[in-house]
């Protein structure tokens, strides 16, 4: 066999193997069940503190609530947009609205005003927080995607530090406190994503292999 057909054979080889390595990196890429699941939920919940945090700016009677109230619309348009980009770029399709239970805390808000209205909100601020909080503890242990873990592992600390908030608030206006806030929110970040790490050794051994083997043969023909 010519130098030129080995020198061929190797080419089309290593193009096969570049392809079927593309092809398995582009495999483990894919958003699992759960990070599709987070990213849907996140964005529900950031709507629904949005929403009601907007309420509380012009509805509750503590200054205090009104100010929480606009700490939530800040921070949770940040953290939205984080998860709108993710989605964007994983063509995740995220809902509309809030779910079910966070716009029947809204309808209870629209409808209260004074004190009652910032109980029903502080309340409802301690209950849906501890909820995204669980919801981001179930991607870091359960998630997949590296840049969707860290999304969750991001956010963790700011949604802690509004559910410690709303329980000092709570405990306030002396109302019941079903959540102890002292120790979550304390999620850590994922471990770096070596997920191409195996990709680029494999293509590294490739290349290795087919330069020695063509160094081989022009060594043997040079010889004959």
């Amino acid at each position: 066999m010519s130098l030129r057909r080995l020198s061929a054979v190797l080419v089309l080889g290593i193009v096969t193997l570049l392809g079927s390595a593309g092809a398995a990196q582009a495999g483990t890429s894919q958003l699992s069940d759960q990070d599709r699941a987070f990213l849907q939920g996140a964005h529900q919940s950031n709507l629904a503190e949005i929403m009601t945090g907007k309420m509380a700016t012009t509805k509750a009677q503590s200054q205090q609530v009104k100010d929480f109230g606009a700490m939530l619309v800040a921070d949770h348009t940040k953290l939205d947009a984080t998860v709108r980009e993710l989605a964007g770029r994983m063509n995740v399709s995220l809902p509309a609205a809030p779910n079910a239970q966070q716009r029947a805390l809204a309808a209870r808000l629209q409808n209260a005003s004074g004190d009652e209205f910032d109980a029903i909100f502080i309340t409802g601020q301690i209950t849906g927080h501890r909820m995204a909080l669980q919801l981001g503890q179930r991607e870091l242990s359960n998630g997949t995607d590296a840049a969707v873990k860290n999304a969750a592992a991001a956010a963790a600390p700011v949604i802690a530090r509004h559910l410690q908030m709303a329980v000092a608030e709570a405990r306030n206006q002396g109302l019941p406190v079903s959540v102890q806030a002292g120790r979550l929110g304390t999620a850590q970040a994922p471990d770096r994503d070596f997920g191409t790490a195996p990709l680029a050794l494999a293509l590294g051994g490739v290349v290795l292999i087919a330069s020695g083997a063509i160094l081989a043969v022009r060594r043997h023909v040079v010889r004959a």
